[in-house]
């Protein structure tokens, strides 16, 4: 089971959470939902780091062979390398820790003998306040060491089965065998530079590409990848499936009926423009669409991707909610079942008690199916159901993290769903009651 620890950073003073299946984090803006959200990307996606350091070390040590450079003394450490690849993805992802207390500190334990820790150190060895200080489990020293120039190169490259091996090896360490895709808040702003964003992207220079939080960079960097698969539309990249052993196709027809439900049409590159197809056959530019379209399109685009991709990954997204009415916000949370059913992992982060409540629903489904299978089947399709065992809901308020299911009955607690209509319905109660006192008293004079 992993597990993760936060203490004082950003605005959790201190957080210790059991990794699940499906993780749901609601609470007020500012909270701390993103801070857990990015330290989740942060330390799952170091086996990919990992691999891509492997990988650089082994074509730079066959680029110093043949230019017939010598290094006296050089050694190229893999440990040494992942080192400061996370001390810059820190910077990158929390920003500067000058301004962090010097008890911040981070740990992921991948299984009981595999643990990355992040702390701060004071040391007059170095010229920066609060040193980004790495601690790697002896586990993981030993692997990265035992690896250190491990992958060989030839006039081809690095032979694909090597690499294939290292990656095996490295996913079991962690056992973790998911790829992380981030989607971020504030999608709309990229979907509305869609045309000029090739042209904006490539014009930074790296120090510019830097300045860019690693998520939202993880982000921009996917969809600029992506966007040529669709160019037949979501039908065109169903009909070419990544595997030969292809979905059920009521998987396929159900996760395209949520997304026509939701997008009130379908997602199409074409002659370089984001195109939204409309049910008349025509099409609008997506930088002229609806707000929601613009924030839920690449939710939907890269669900429905890796849906059919069927390889494992863990979707980390913030506010699938947002610019969504109600009922659409009920759709994209069942297309996230649904996808996460299919062998997918989910982190998500919410203000929406459409959303929670919605997740109680197919919680609910799922707790009761024994019983009457059929019949709620035929109310929510079986492919959205939850399995509570695979479940976790925290509410996330004042520095630290509250667990926020109801263990009698599975399900999210209502009150951390009312929360907020509580206090619409306190405001309403005390208007009630200053008329009815005020109708009273003229009734007795």
């Amino acid at each position: 089971m992993h597990k993760l620890s936060i203490h004082q950073l950003g605005p959790i003073e201190d957080c210790d959470l059991e990794c699940s299946h499906f993780m749901t984090f609601a609470g007020f803006q500012a909270s701390g939902k993103s801070t857990v959200a990015k330290a989740i990307f942060y330390f799952r996606t170091i086996k990919e780091d990992i691999l891509k350091l492997a990988k650089s070390q082994a074509m730079d040590t066959e680029t110093i062979k043949e230019a017939g450079a010598y290094y006296i003394g050089k050694k190229f450490e893999l440990e040494k390398s992942l080192e400061n690849h996370l001390r810059e993805k820190f910077l990158r992802t929390f920003g500067s820790p000058w301004g962090m207390s010097s008890e911040m500190c981070m740990e992921y334990h991948f299984t009981n003998t595999c643990y990355v820790k992040i702390s701060l150190k004071n040391d007059t060895k170095y010229t920066a306040p609060n040193y980004i200080r790495i601690t790697f489990s002896r586990d993981l020293e030993n692997f990265l060491r035992d690896k250190d120039n491990s992958l060989s190169t030839t006039p081809l490259g690095i032979p694909k089965e090597e690499t294939e091996k290292f990656q095996l090896e490295l996913y079991k360490l962690f056992d973790d065998f998911c790829s992380v895709v981030y989607i971020p808040a504030g999608r709309s702003m990229i979907t509305l530079l869609s045309q000029q964003l090739s042209y904006i992207y490539a014009t930074m220079d790296d120090l510019q590409k830097r300045s860019l939080d690693s998520c939202t960079k993880d982000y921009l960097e996917r969809i600029l990848r992506l966007k040529p698969e669709f160019s037949d539309g979501l039908m065109g990249l169903a009909a070419f499936p990544a595997r030969e052993e292809t979905l059920p196709a009521n998987t396929t027809a159900h996760a395209l009926m949520l997304i026509q439900k939701i997008l009130r049409g379908s997602y199409r590159f074409s002659n370089g423009e984001e195109q939204i197809i409309l049910d008349n056959g025509k099409y609008v530019k997506i930088n002229f669409s609806s707000s929601g379209q613009q924030e839920c399109v690449w939710i939907l685009n890269l669900l429905f991707y890796y849906l059919l991709q069927q390889k494992q990954i863990l979707f980390i997204i913030e506010e699938p909610e947002s610019h969504l009415f109600p009922e659409s916000q009920k759709y994209i949370t069942e297309l996230i079942a649904l996808v996460s059913n299919c062998n997918h992992s989910v982190v998500l982060t919410t203000h929406s008690p459409y959303v929670l409540g919605t997740l109680n629903n197919l919680l609910y489904a799922k707790d009761v199916s024994f019983q009457y299978t059929k019949e709620v089947n035929a109310i929510i399709p079986a492919a959205l159901w939850l399995d509570c065992k695979k479940f976790a809901s925290w509410f996330v308020k004042d520095g630290t993290i509250d667990d926020c299911m109801d263990q009698d009955i599975h399900m999210i607690q209502n009150e951390r769903i009312d929360e907020i209509s509580d206090v619409i319905n306190t405001d309403f109660d005390k208007i009630l009651e200053l008329q009815q006192s005020t109708d009273e008293a003229g009734d007795i004079l």
